[in-house]
Protein backbone atom coordinates (compact mmCIF):
# COMPACT_ATOMS: atom_id res chain seq x y z
CA UNK A 1 0.00 0.00 0.00
CA UNK A 2 1.17 3.32 -0.86
CA UNK A 3 1.60 5.72 2.49
CA UNK A 4 -0.90 8.69 2.10
CA UNK A 5 2.54 10.97 1.73
CA UNK A 6 3.66 9.90 -1.12
CA UNK A 7 0.11 10.04 -2.70
CA UNK A 8 -0.65 13.47 -1.94
CA UNK A 9 2.87 13.75 -3.17
CA UNK A 10 1.96 12.10 -6.39
CA UNK A 11 -1.71 13.92 -6.77
CA UNK A 12 -0.69 17.61 -6.46
CA UNK A 13 0.40 17.81 -9.59
CA UNK A 14 -2.32 15.77 -11.41
CA UNK A 15 -4.88 17.98 -9.64
CA UNK A 16 -3.32 21.18 -10.70
CA UNK A 17 -3.60 19.78 -14.37
CA UNK A 18 -6.79 18.86 -13.91
CA UNK A 19 -8.99 21.42 -11.88
CA UNK A 20 -9.14 23.50 -15.01
CA UNK A 21 -10.54 21.09 -16.56
CA UNK A 22 -13.79 20.14 -14.14
CA UNK A 23 -16.96 20.70 -16.41
CA UNK A 24 -19.04 23.52 -15.65
CA UNK A 25 -15.77 25.15 -14.29
CA UNK A 26 -16.64 24.57 -10.72
CA UNK A 27 -13.67 26.47 -8.70
CA UNK A 28 -13.90 29.67 -11.13
CA UNK A 29 -17.96 29.93 -10.30
CA UNK A 30 -17.19 29.52 -6.99
CA UNK A 31 -14.16 32.20 -7.20
CA UNK A 32 -16.50 34.77 -8.94
CA UNK A 33 -18.44 34.89 -5.46
CA UNK A 34 -16.13 36.15 -3.98
CA UNK A 35 -16.81 40.15 -3.50
CA UNK A 36 -14.77 43.09 -4.16
CA UNK A 37 -15.43 43.75 -0.19
CA UNK A 38 -13.97 40.41 0.92
CA UNK A 39 -10.43 41.56 1.95
CA UNK A 40 -9.38 38.80 4.31
CA UNK A 41 -10.47 35.00 2.81
CA UNK A 42 -9.18 31.22 4.13
CA UNK A 43 -9.78 28.32 1.97
CA UNK A 44 -9.94 25.17 4.03
CA UNK A 45 -9.39 21.50 2.68
CA UNK A 46 -7.48 23.54 0.31
CA UNK A 47 -4.62 21.09 -1.02
CA UNK A 48 -2.58 22.57 -3.59
CA UNK A 49 -4.54 26.47 -2.76
CA UNK A 50 -5.74 25.92 -6.82
CA UNK A 51 -8.74 28.03 -5.68
CA UNK A 52 -6.99 30.33 -3.40
CA UNK A 53 -4.77 31.51 -6.29
CA UNK A 54 -8.29 32.23 -8.72
CA UNK A 55 -9.29 34.54 -6.04
CA UNK A 56 -5.91 36.18 -5.32
CA UNK A 57 -5.77 36.74 -9.21
CA UNK A 58 -9.49 38.32 -9.39
CA UNK A 59 -8.88 39.98 -5.56
CA UNK A 60 -5.16 41.29 -6.12
CA UNK A 61 -6.25 42.92 -2.75
CA UNK A 62 -7.11 40.36 -0.36
CA UNK A 63 -5.63 38.46 1.98
CA UNK A 64 -5.81 34.97 1.11
CA UNK A 65 -5.02 32.00 3.31
CA UNK A 66 -4.85 28.62 2.20
CA UNK A 67 -4.81 25.58 4.76
CA UNK A 68 -4.64 22.38 4.71
CA UNK A 69 -3.38 18.65 6.73
CA UNK A 70 -0.90 17.71 3.91
CA UNK A 71 2.72 19.56 3.42
CA UNK A 72 3.47 18.19 -0.16
CA UNK A 73 0.31 19.68 -1.34
CA UNK A 74 0.93 23.38 0.01
CA UNK A 75 4.41 22.64 -1.26
CA UNK A 76 2.85 22.78 -4.70
CA UNK A 77 0.93 25.60 -3.94
CA UNK A 78 3.49 27.51 -2.77
CA UNK A 79 5.44 26.70 -6.42
CA UNK A 80 2.92 27.67 -8.16
CA UNK A 81 1.96 30.87 -6.27
CA UNK A 82 5.48 32.03 -6.29
CA UNK A 83 5.83 31.53 -10.04
CA UNK A 84 2.52 33.47 -10.75
CA UNK A 85 3.91 36.53 -8.01
CA UNK A 86 1.08 35.77 -5.75
CA UNK A 87 2.68 36.84 -3.07
CA UNK A 88 -0.59 37.56 -0.81
CA UNK A 89 -1.30 34.22 -0.64
CA UNK A 90 -0.25 32.74 2.70
CA UNK A 91 -0.19 28.49 2.77
CA UNK A 92 -1.04 27.43 6.14
CA UNK A 93 -0.38 23.29 7.30
CA UNK A 94 -3.18 22.91 9.92
CA UNK A 95 -6.39 20.57 10.12
CA UNK A 96 -9.82 22.60 9.79
CA UNK A 97 -11.20 20.76 12.80
CA UNK A 98 -9.51 22.90 14.57
CA UNK A 99 -8.29 26.15 12.96
CA UNK A 100 -5.44 28.06 14.35
CA UNK A 101 -7.33 31.67 13.76
CA UNK A 102 -8.75 33.70 16.14
CA UNK A 103 -12.66 34.51 16.09
CA UNK A 104 -14.32 36.62 13.56
CA UNK A 105 -10.59 36.60 11.49
CA UNK A 106 -12.37 35.83 7.88
CA UNK A 107 -14.43 37.84 5.77
CA UNK A 108 -15.26 34.26 3.33
CA UNK A 109 -14.30 31.05 4.33
CA UNK A 110 -14.41 29.01 1.20
CA UNK A 111 -13.86 24.95 0.52
CA UNK A 112 -13.73 23.50 -2.73
CA UNK A 113 -14.50 19.32 -2.89
CA UNK A 114 -12.39 19.09 0.41
CA UNK A 115 -15.47 19.00 2.61
CA UNK A 116 -16.63 15.19 1.24
CA UNK A 117 -13.38 13.98 1.89
CA UNK A 118 -13.19 14.17 5.74
CA UNK A 119 -15.15 11.86 8.29
CA UNK A 120 -18.67 12.92 9.35
CA UNK A 121 -16.95 13.94 12.68
CA UNK A 122 -14.37 16.07 11.24
CA UNK A 123 -16.82 17.37 8.60
CA UNK A 124 -18.94 18.97 11.42
CA UNK A 125 -15.75 20.25 13.40
CA UNK A 126 -14.67 21.99 10.20
CA UNK A 127 -18.01 23.64 9.59
CA UNK A 128 -18.34 24.60 13.25
CA UNK A 129 -14.80 25.94 13.23
CA UNK A 130 -15.70 28.12 9.92
CA UNK A 131 -18.87 29.60 11.77
CA UNK A 132 -16.23 30.31 14.25
CA UNK A 133 -13.49 32.32 12.36
CA UNK A 134 -16.04 34.24 10.04
CA UNK A 135 -17.23 37.82 11.28
CA UNK A 136 -20.77 37.89 12.13
CA UNK A 137 -22.43 37.77 8.72
CA UNK A 138 -19.50 36.46 7.01
CA UNK A 139 -19.75 33.97 4.42
CA UNK A 140 -18.90 29.81 3.43
CA UNK A 141 -18.64 29.51 -0.57
CA UNK A 142 -19.10 25.93 -1.07
CA UNK A 143 -18.35 23.27 -4.13
CA UNK A 144 -18.54 20.02 -3.56
CA UNK A 145 -19.68 16.88 -5.33
CA UNK A 146 -23.94 16.32 -5.73
CA UNK A 147 -25.94 13.10 -6.99
CA UNK A 148 -28.24 13.33 -10.52
CA UNK A 149 -32.12 13.54 -9.98
CA UNK A 150 -32.03 9.93 -11.05
CA UNK A 151 -30.22 6.72 -10.48
CA UNK A 152 -27.02 6.45 -12.18
CA UNK A 153 -24.58 3.47 -12.34
CA UNK A 154 -21.83 6.04 -13.27
CA UNK A 155 -22.07 7.47 -10.17
CA UNK A 156 -22.68 4.44 -7.55
CA UNK A 157 -19.52 2.95 -9.61
CA UNK A 158 -17.79 6.15 -9.11
CA UNK A 159 -18.41 6.26 -5.33
CA UNK A 160 -18.15 3.02 -4.74
CA UNK A 161 -14.54 2.81 -5.89
CA UNK A 162 -13.71 6.13 -5.62
CA UNK A 163 -14.72 8.08 -2.89
CA UNK A 164 -15.19 6.51 0.93
CA UNK A 165 -18.56 5.99 2.14
CA UNK A 166 -18.68 9.53 4.34
CA UNK A 167 -18.40 10.99 1.20
CA UNK A 168 -22.26 10.22 0.22
CA UNK A 169 -23.15 12.61 3.22
CA UNK A 170 -22.86 15.66 1.72
CA UNK A 171 -24.83 14.87 -1.65
CA UNK A 172 -28.81 16.07 -1.96
CA UNK A 173 -29.36 18.09 1.27
CA UNK A 174 -27.13 16.35 3.48
CA UNK A 175 -24.07 19.17 3.29
CA UNK A 176 -26.72 22.16 3.63
CA UNK A 177 -28.39 20.56 6.29
CA UNK A 178 -25.13 20.28 8.41
CA UNK A 179 -24.61 23.98 7.56
CA UNK A 180 -27.84 25.01 8.90
CA UNK A 181 -27.11 23.03 11.96
CA UNK A 182 -24.30 24.85 12.56
CA UNK A 183 -26.04 28.06 12.56
CA UNK A 184 -25.11 28.96 8.84
CA UNK A 185 -28.38 30.92 6.71
CA UNK A 186 -27.92 29.03 3.38
CA UNK A 187 -28.99 31.73 0.98
CA UNK A 188 -28.43 29.73 -1.92
CA UNK A 189 -28.37 25.97 -3.32
CA UNK A 190 -27.27 25.27 -6.81
CA UNK A 191 -26.71 22.27 -8.63
CA UNK A 192 -24.99 21.56 -12.01
CA UNK A 193 -25.87 18.03 -13.46
CA UNK A 194 -22.38 17.94 -14.65
CA UNK A 195 -21.19 14.76 -16.43
CA UNK A 196 -19.58 12.19 -15.02
CA UNK A 197 -19.82 14.01 -11.51
CA UNK A 198 -22.37 16.61 -10.72
CA UNK A 199 -21.67 19.27 -8.50
CA UNK A 200 -23.64 21.55 -5.81
CA UNK A 201 -22.51 25.24 -5.32
CA UNK A 202 -23.54 27.01 -1.70
CA UNK A 203 -23.48 30.60 -0.51
CA UNK A 204 -24.11 30.45 3.41
CA UNK A 205 -24.18 33.66 5.60
CA UNK A 206 -22.42 33.12 9.02
CA UNK A 207 -24.64 34.20 12.16
CA UNK A 208 -25.04 38.03 12.83
CA UNK A 209 -25.40 37.86 16.51
CA UNK A 210 -22.06 38.44 17.51
CA UNK A 211 -19.18 36.08 18.38
CA UNK A 212 -19.07 32.21 18.71
CA UNK A 213 -16.86 30.81 20.97
CA UNK A 214 -15.55 26.95 19.87
CA UNK A 215 -17.17 25.82 23.30
CA UNK A 216 -20.73 27.43 21.78
CA UNK A 217 -20.26 25.92 18.45
CA UNK A 218 -19.55 22.36 20.39
CA UNK A 219 -22.52 22.32 22.52
CA UNK A 220 -24.94 23.22 19.61
CA UNK A 221 -23.92 20.70 17.58
CA UNK A 222 -24.85 18.51 20.33
CA UNK A 223 -27.91 20.20 21.45
CA UNK A 224 -29.57 21.47 18.19
CA UNK A 225 -31.74 19.26 16.37
CA UNK A 226 -34.48 21.55 14.96
CA UNK A 227 -35.38 21.03 11.16
CA UNK A 228 -33.51 23.19 8.73
CA UNK A 229 -35.32 25.27 6.62
CA UNK A 230 -35.00 24.97 2.71
CA UNK A 231 -32.92 26.96 0.54
CA UNK A 232 -33.19 28.61 -2.51
CA UNK A 233 -32.15 25.25 -4.88
CA UNK A 234 -31.74 26.25 -8.64
CA UNK A 235 -29.99 24.31 -11.79
CA UNK A 236 -26.78 26.04 -12.60
CA UNK A 237 -26.42 26.77 -16.18
CA UNK A 238 -23.86 25.43 -18.38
Amino acid sequence: MIPNRVKCFLAGPVLEAANPRFPGRPHQRLADLVGEGDTRVLEICAGTGYLARLVARQRPGAEIHALDLSPEMLAVGRRRAAAEGLDRVTFVHGDAGALPFADDSFDVVMASYGLHEIPTGVRAAAIGEAARVLRPGGRLLVVDIDAPPRRSRLFDAYMRMVEKPHAREVVGRGLVDALARAGFDVAEHRSAQTRPLPFQLIDARSPTDGRRTRSQLETRSITNATPCPEPTQTPIAP
